[in-house]
């Protein structure tokens, strides 16, 4: 995209800036006027930069008023930051990366680090084929490249994560492989995880998983008796949610973080635990409240925490949506399919491809009462859909900062001038605030900065004194050869490689960035409660039963679908479809089966078939892989924009993309959607040139 679209007559015709952004300035005060703030919700990224975020928050926070703001990181990283909340009160990550390099164990559950983050896979190959190589458990159901270098590798049934993790818990409990002067002076809630493990036995958990109860005992003496244990944690974990009003992805993750409480591992090098990003950026969005959070890891139902926000921003407390939680994604799009949000604004993401109920989905950006404003760098499946298309700059073509998923903050300045008349993300928001006339309470400029260094200059202000601090950070030190993890103040000038070594600094009740959900339920616990379990601010040791999917395979639908991602693409192939030789290399969808379930049906790698779930169908190239018996795998990267027909197929036609597939079902504590849980059939629709003799 080099110049911006608008919908004439049903068309998306090349036009200008001052008429684009004309449209949507237009479009937001008649709404804001007639309808409210709330009739206006934005749907960001983990793609952009941290200065950009921040824009993005404080003026639909305090500019616009409106709760309805938040990220595609809830399709990735939602879990993370919520399990993170739940065991030390706040976000942040408390491993580093550099564990890798010390671990003598790295356990990763849900993580198939060899497709998703191959730098480190690199790094842990390294340590491998070197003189003291760690041990792996992988917890996976397919027979990955990781799972091919690890110790043990534990291929549970899809939906049975938390009774894997509580037989775990089980084992080193049994065996007293944990750190009690750990627990006593740094956590709360032992003696309750001690009770509802106390009959999740290895033998227990096997019937429930289909995994080998020695396999089990092995895996838990492997972390159990690890003197250095890093756990990192991904999709695998955070979208298999249970098809069930009690899904369990934060719960699962929780418990690997009660596994580091109870053995300690924490705060030094080669223990920690990584509770992994799935974007570049995804800290960002969190750290700048872009994700349904508010900035600087605020706690939205504390006053204290509103008001101080209301401070920086020189704006009233009521100026800043807080009577309820921000609203996640999900919700966004559910209030734009009912008519209560009326324009949406889309930045570097494409959820005509990424989001559950691709159906759904497109009728609801098709609406006629619904403005949707889509700013990014391709004519995406999603910019079909728009009235107004903003033609955006990407890293290399901008200055701004990134954070990784172990807080370490980089510099990226801008290369290379962007194509034809495309912006950055940051010029576009500040053209926007600055059109929309935001005021602070004193009449002054709300966003009152004009480029990339003044607002991280800005964004440090905010961050002062929470867990996040960067205002030790600037410009001119991030141009040193290596990033610096925050919290990086006056104290810690070099930066903090890991955190509660010492204990979480931040569960305190007036410092904690949540009060608590039921692991089950989603429902908020209160502040009451977490005042009486946790006056004094440790870790919290929460417990979770496992709860049985309602949506087992049965006779009409006897597989378990999951999808995941492929080595050569990222998310909806946007930029990577483009590139020739990745292309070439993944240039389709395909659905992945065991050889022993292609052999009991007849079917042959290349046959081509047909996924049906109670959500719709798909239909792809089947390949015969190392997989559980009784699943299917779908890589979730391919929509349309390059496929023969050249747009979605209608409804009752077998589509291309994943997400025609899966249905909209949320973790009720992180709302993050599941993808890797659905009870499937396969038909053959064609055979391959050369079948199975």
């Amino acid at each position: 995209l080099t110049r911006p679209l608008v919908r004439e007559g049903g068309r998306l015709v090349e036009s200008d800036w001052p008429t684009a952004m004309g449209r949507v300035v237009a479009r937001s005060r008649e709404l804001i006027t007639s309808h409210g703030p709330e009739a206006v919700a934005f749907y960001t990224s983990g793609q952009l930069f941290l200065e950009e975020y921040y824009t993005l928050a404080v003026l639909a926070r305090a500019g616009i008023g409106t709760p309805h703001l938040d990220g595609n990181t809830r399709l990735c990283t939602a879990t993370a930051a919520e399990a993170l909340k739940q065991s030390f009160g706040s976000d942040g990550q408390p491993g580093s990366y550099e564990d890798i390099d010390h671990a003598d164990v790295v356990a990763l559950f849900g993580h198939n680090i060899a497709e998703t983050q191959v730098v480190q896979w690199m790094r842990i190959l390294d340590r491998l084929d070197g003189d003291d190589p760690p041990r792996l458990l992988c917890v996976d159901p397919r027979l990955t490249p990781v799972a091919r270098r690890a110790a043990v590798h534990l291929a549970p049934r899809l939906g049975t994560n938390v009774a894997l993790l509580n037989a775990l818990l089980h084992e080193v409990v049994r065996h007293g492989w944990t750190d009690p002067a750990f627990i006593s002076g740094h956590t709360v809630g032992f003696e309750a995880l001690c009770e509802r493990i106390a009959p999740c036995t290895p033998r227990w958990a096997a019937g429930i998983c289909d995994v080998p109860a020695a396999s089990i005992e092995e895996a838990a003496e492997l972390v159990g008796t690890a003197e250095r244990l890093l756990s990192t944690v991904l999709q695998g974990f955070y979208q298999a949610n249970q098809a069930t009003a009690a899904d369990q992805a934060t719960a699962a993750a929780v418990q690997v973080n009660n596994l580091h409480l109870i053995r300690g591992m924490l705060g030094r090098p080669g223990a920690g635990v990584l509770q992994m990003n799935g974007q570049p950026t995804a800290e960002n969005t969190r750290e700048c409240g872009a994700d349904g959070d508010l900035p600087g890891f605020r706690n939205w139902q504390n006053e204290d925490h509103v008001a101080d926000l209301a401070r920086i921003w020189n704006v009233e407390p009521s100026a800043i949506p807080h009577d309820g939680p921000p609203t996640h994604a999900m919700e966004i799009f559910r209030l734009a399919e009912e008519g209560t949000v009326r324009m949406l604004w889309i930045s570097a993401t494409n959820p005509a491809v990424s989001l559950p109920e691709l159906t759904r989905i497109r009728s609801i950006l098709s609406r006629d009462g619904l403005f949707t404003v889509v700013q990014d760098l391709f004519p995406t499946e999603t910019a079909q859909f728009a009235d107004v298309v903003l033609p955006a700059a990407t890293w290399g073509e901008k200055t701004g900062t990134f954070t990784n998923a172990d807080r370490t903050v980089h510099l990226s300045e801008k290369a290379v001038d962007p194509p034809g008349e495309a912006r950055p993300d940051l010029d576009i928001f500040l053209d926007y605030a600055a059109r929309m006339g935001f005021e602070d309470k004193d009449g002054g400029c709300l966003v009152h900065w004009s480029g990339p260094e003044e607002a991280f200059e800005a964004w440090k202000r905010c961050s002062a004194g929470r867990p996040c601090d960067y205002t030790g950070l600037s410009y001119e030190k991030l141009r040193s050869p290596s990033g610096v993890q925050w919290p990086c103040t006056a104290q810690a000038p070099a930066g903090t490689d890991r955190l509660y070594g010492d204990g979480p600094a931040w569960a305190h009740p007036d410092l904690c960035e949540t009060y608590g959900k039921d692991l089950v339920t989603g429902e908020p616990l209160g502040e009451e409660w977490y005042r009486s379990v946790n006056p004094d601010g440790r870790a919290l040791i929460r417990p979770a039963p496992y709860v049985p999917p309602q949506e087992w395979p049965e006779a009409e639908h006897p597989f378990q679908l999951t999808t995941g991602r492929t080595l050569y693409h990222f998310h909806t192939r946007t930029k990577t479809g483009r590139v020739p030789r990745l292309n070439a290399a993944a240039p389709d969808v395909w659905v992945e089966i065991a050889d022993a379930d292609a052999s009991r049906l007849g079917l042959a790698e290349g046959d081509l078939v047909d996924v049906t779930t109670r959500c719709g169908t798909l239909r792809g190239r089947l390949r015969i892989g190392s997989i559980r018996p009784g699943v299917l795998f779908v890589p979730f990267h391919y929509g349309y924009w390059d496929s023969s027909a050249d747009a979605a197929p209608p409804p009752g036609v077998p589509g291309r993309a994943a997400n025609e597939v899966i249905a909209p079902l949320w973790d009720p504590v992180s709302k993050q959607p599941q993808f890797k849980t659905a009870a499937a059939a396969l038909t053959l629709v064609e055979r391959a040139d050369n079948p199975r003799s």
